[in-house]
């Protein structure tokens, strides 16, 4: 039998519960079954293990809740909550990489683009009164990404995107990194 490294991805908590997805009478986040389906069965038929992170989000407002911009959120609640989940992030990242001889390989962190907590490279924001996908990280990645760099952690960080284009684009960034090459 061939020694395999253990290896897992940490993700955005709505990655695998899609249900704490922003949602109210009438009306909900979308919602994306092809999405979920394309990133677990990658990292299933890879045998690459999950992590998942807490939602900011759900853990103060719960749902119903209507969707909000980065700035919706910012609030020092927000901000403490975000600071806990990333704290605890990169607590299991550092405890993986002691986990035995070799550790357990901490493949990505996945974000979700278009979320104002979870975004990775596109986050929405009101910019002179007006909405719009910003290039930037959301509240909790962020946080994370502040947090990774002050202990030294270079874990990648993908944003995953329910995007068409974008979508597959991102896919193909995840399996370059748990994908083994051939030697």
């Amino acid at each position: 039998m061939e020694d395999e490294s253990e290896r897992v991805v940490i993700v955005s908590h709505c990655i695998l519960n899609q249900s704490t997805r922003a949602r109210w009478p009438g009306g909900g986040a979308r919602r994306d079954t092809g999405f979920l389906r394309d990133v677990l069965q990658l990292l299933m038929a890879e045998g690459v293990g999950v992590v998942q992170m807490g939602c900011p989000e759900f853990s103060l407002f719960g749902n119903p809740r209507r969707p909000r911009t980065k700035e919706g959120y910012d609030t020092p609640e927000f901000r403490e909550i975000c600071s806990q989940i990333a704290g605890r992030t990169c607590d299991r990242i550092i405890a993986f990489q002691k986990t035995g001889p070799t550790g357990v390989e901490v493949v990505a962190v996945l974000g979700v683009d278009g979320s104002p907590s979870c975004g990775v490279r596109r986050t929405p924001r009101i910019i002179d009164d007006e909405g719009v996908d910003a290039s930037e990280p959301g509240l909790l990645m962020e946080t994370l990404m502040d947090e990774m760099k002050r202990l030294g952690l270079e874990t990648p960080i993908i944003g995953m995107s329910l995007r068409e284009g974008e979508r597959e684009e991102r896919l193909t960034a995840l399996k370059a990194l748990i994908i083994p090459r051939a030697s």
